[in-house]
């Protein structure tokens, strides 16, 4: 069984002030199994941010399925949506998105502290995942202090220490 399906999605977008219709996904379908990895490219203006939003559950179809683990997360309120990101995805943004006025590992401990982890626990997790990235030494230090390189591991290990 795949561990994401997608269905015939499809996402129009209706432009603000012309009510023009913009179609940005028409008939995507694919499947990624478990220990695949996937690599989404096209040129620009291709619908991959909107591909990548909707299988998020940060935007929703205009039609179609998002299945992961035979669960349609296109259908489920957003209060479940929220507690589904929260608990089951991480999120390496472009740009980062790390708060300069919280440490790095203040800023890793950040999806832990929204979901209620005891600081214990966290700790727990962060020290095999700083180890790895080899970030043990810049935990204390703020994003402003960093390098660019630097910001994308510990955004890496804020996305996967739930």
């Amino acid at each position: 069984m795949a561990l994401l399906e997608v269905k015939n999605l499809k996402k129009v977008y209706t432009t603000r002030f012309t009510q023009n219709q913009v179609q940005a996904l028409s008939n995507v379908n694919f499947s990624v199994n478990k220990g695949e990895y996937v690599a989404i490219m096209g040129e620009s203006g291709s619908g991959k941010t909107t591909l990548l939003n909707i299988l998020a559950a940060l935007d929703k179809p205009t039609s179609g399925q998002v299945l992961l683990h035979g669960k349609d997360i296109t259908h489920i309120s957003e209060k479940e949506i929220a507690n589904f990101r929260r608990e089951h995805l991480g999120f390496v943004f472009q740009d980062f998105n790390l708060l300069d006025n919280f440490n790095n590992r203040d800023n890793i401990f950040l999806p832990l502290v929204l979901s209620k982890k005891k600081y214990p626990e966290m700790k727990k997790r962060l020290e095999p995942i700083a180890k790895q990235l080899g970030i043990e030494n810049i935990l204390d230090k703020f994003p402003y202090e960093i390098s660019g390189g630097q910001k994308q591991r510990v955004a890496v290990a804020r996305a996967i220490i739930t």
